[in-house]
């Protein structure tokens, strides 16, 4: 199972996202039970937050058909392949995207993230992707946001996937656990 993880806004967070989803989703999926997270080219800084799990990056100025290959290949090696990408949608992307079971919308709860999870969920529908495939994740809605994942719902028009609280690391942790369960439970057998 390929899951893109991607927001369009540029964030470390996503690729401590998709360690924490990885470590979570490991200990869910049949062996060889490492799951890797990939992260786009020239993710050395996000390399540093994966927290042990298995990495692997897309050669620096990939094409998207290197980018399918590559998935396809660690699709072959691991139960799930977590995809971590960040900025404006791109060709290699989208190839990304294309490739994957799940792709997984991350917005926190500022205004220009929200919208930019607009753009996203525009470009997927237009793309053909449909609902089951593409869900929306919130990441960092507590008590004191500006936006309440039901704000988030209302302006998305959209049925929120998952929320994953912001600093703290209980629940946070509690709420990694819980996406890993829900995403494990659609997991091809190996």
């Amino acid at each position: 199972m390929v899951i893109t993880l991607y927001a369009d806004r540029r964030t470390l967070d996503i690729a401590d996202i998709a360690g924490r989803l990885a470590r979570a989703l490991a200990s869910r999926l049949p062996a060889p039970g490492a799951v890797v997270a990939t992260t786009k080219p020239g993710g050395g800084e996000a390399r540093l937050r994966l927290g042990g799990v298995p990495h692997a990056s897309f050669p620096p100025g990939a094409t998207p058909a290197e980018i399918v290959v590559a998935l396809q290949r660690l699709a072959a090696q691991y139960p799930a392949t977590i995809v971590a990408w960040s900025g404006a949608p791109t060709e290699q992307a989208l190839a990304a995207c294309d490739s994957s079971q799940r792709v997984l919308l991350v917005s926190d709860p500022s205004v220009a993230s929200i919208r930019g999870t607009q753009r996203a969920l525009k470009l997927c529908s237009s793309l053909g992707y449909d609902a089951g495939k593409v869900g929306v994740v919130l990441h960092g809605f507590d008590a004191d946001a500006p936006l309440g994942p039901r704000d988030a719902a209302d302006v998305l028009k959209r049925e929120i996937f998952w929320i994953l609280p912001g600093e703290r690391d209980r629940e946070r942790d509690k709420a990694f656990e819980g996406l890993a369960e829900r995403l494990s439970q659609q997991a091809p057998s190996r």
